[in-house]
């Protein structure tokens, strides 16, 4: 089936047959024709799509004809395929063998002239022959799938779905091997990669994303995505290593300052401790004196704290050093839960700032107003001030732009700000005073649409005023 707009567009979308994909292929099946409408929108291509599937169909699903029957209406002699000829191998493996599927579409398709050549892959096994298990010959089978992709010049994109419940992984060892698998086969070829070994994906915005997608040429998309792919492999780039080399051969160059940024810290910490020791200075029986506000219901709240260079108030000690810092590392949530409308999310990296983040989707027949992320914050001085901030970007260039705010114990700390400029990083933050030893915190959504606002939240810091931690 063929849209028309503007930049051809080819995306064929291959599925493994055996039966725990079946929910997949019908989600799939009935989330094409909304993707298409909203990608339409938002990245207009004249697109083709094609749904085959690994030596086998669907019912009811537009998995209709598989990678073998198609290719072989092209003229394609079947002794010509990698993909092995269904019922040959145990347990369906011959309608799990992703990686040659790859191969075989990559090489043979039809492709348009002037296309971009897009191969969208599902499984929720190995990508040959199936299992839950990795070992040489599959990971071969995806070394052979990535360089064929490259020659003929298409970009892969992957899933991973969720195991059938009598299959599991034997351990998470196990799972994350495989997650690194399907994330190197897209990396490599410049495609995108959804991991879903939790649940099923929202289609029609997996669809959207990569289909849009679609239009970068592959030796860009590659080209982008070559530092993240080396650090899933273990490989160190280029300039990684040079700035090893160099911290190691400059460190004793360094050691006056380093001295003296330690003596310094050594003063600014006595003048905090004789601030806020047991006594203070003014022999108070009280512990930190960090403010000594009003706070009444008629005292006025705390507002935002514009983005302008730090006041040399804000840089003296006023509570003991607090920082609650979210990057993300490893996966690591730092106690923070979505919230009522943050339904649709993908852990993504930042190889530039050598973290991660969340990637907020939004989806058509779901509210997107309210909150997205939140968290009992605790370990805070009742009466002294603390920063929260996040940083956040727009994704989609078009349509509906997301607007956020932060908000402490119910009362919004900054002003709505609205994200109007594709992958520029904003930083919202805004000051409050702890009233207790714990704050609820949450980050707030302002739009409900689904059209384009979709956005990254990729750091969330709590920390004093002027703490270092806060220009991370």
């Amino acid at each position: 089936m063929s849209f028309s707009a503007t930049k051809k567009v080819d995306l064929v979308i291959v599925i493994d047959t055996s039966n725990s994909m079946a929910d997949e292929a019908t989600a799939l099946s009935e989330a094409l024709n909304r993707a298409i409408e909203v990608a339409t929108a938002s990245c207009p291509s004249d697109l083709r799509v094609e749904f085959l599937g690994i030596e086998g169909q669907f019912k009811n699903s537009k998995f209709e004809q598989s990678v073998r029957s198609y290719l072989n209406t092209l003229g394609v002699a079947g002794n010509s395929l990698k993909g092995r000829v269904y019922n040959t191998a145990a347990r369906a493996g011959a309608q799990e063998d992703v990686a040659r599927a790859v191969e075989d579409v990559s090489q043979y398709f039809d492709w348009r002239d002037g296309a971009e050549r897009n191969l969208f892959v599902l499984g929720d096994e190995s990508l040959e022959g199936g299992d839950m298990v990795l070992n040489n010959a599959r990971i071969e089978a995806c070394n052979n799938a990535i360089k064929t992709a490259i020659a003929q010049s298409v970009k892969v994109h992957t899933y991973l779905g969720t195991p059938h419940e009598s299959t599991p992984y034997p351990s998470d060892d196990d799972e994350q091997k495989m997650i690194v698998e399907y994330k190197r086969l897209a990396l490599r070829t410049g495609g995108e990669h959804y991991i879903y070994t939790r649940g099923v994906a929202d289609f029609t915005q997996v669809l959207k994303d990569t289909i849009c997608a679609g239009l970068v040429p592959p030796a860009e998309a590659i080209a982008e995505k070559q530092a993240e792919a080396d650090r899933l492999e273990g490989k160190t780039t280029a300039t990684d290593s040079g700035a090893q080399n160099h911290q190691g051969s400059s460190i004793c160059e360094q050691a006056p300052e380093i001295i003296r940024a330690v003596n310094t810290l050594a003063g600014i910490l006595d003048k905090l401790v004789d601030a806020c020791g047991p006594k203070g200075d003014a022999g108070s029986s009280g512990g930190c004196r960090c403010n000594d506000h009003d706070h009444s219901e008629n005292a006025a709240p705390h507002r935002h704290v514009p983005p302008t260079a730090t006041s040399e108030a804000q840089l003296q000690p006023t509570a003991p050093d607090f920082v609650d810092a979210t990057l993300f590392t490893d996966g690591n949530w730092n106690n923070w839960q979505a919230g009522e409308v943050g339904h649709d999310f993908d852990m993504v990296d930042y190889p530039d700032n050598k973290t991660k983040g969340i990637y907020f989707k939004t989806a058509p027949g779901k509210p997107h107003a309210g909150v997205i992320l939140q968290k009992s914050l605790s370990g805070l001085q009742p009466n002294c001030d603390y920063i929260f901030m996040i940083r956040t970007k727009r994704v989609i260039a078009k349509l509906t732009t997301p607007k956020l705010s932060l908000r402490v114990d119910g009362k919004d700390i900054t002003d709505v700000v609205e994200l109007t400029v594709k992958d520029q990083w904003v930083t919202l933050q805004g000051q409050f005073t702890a009233v207790a030893s714990t704050a609820k915190l949450e980050v707030v959504s302002h739009e409900n649409d689904s059209n384009g606002n979709d956005y990254h939240v990729g750091r969330l810091v709590i920390a004093n005023p002027g703490n270092a931690a806060l220009t991370l």
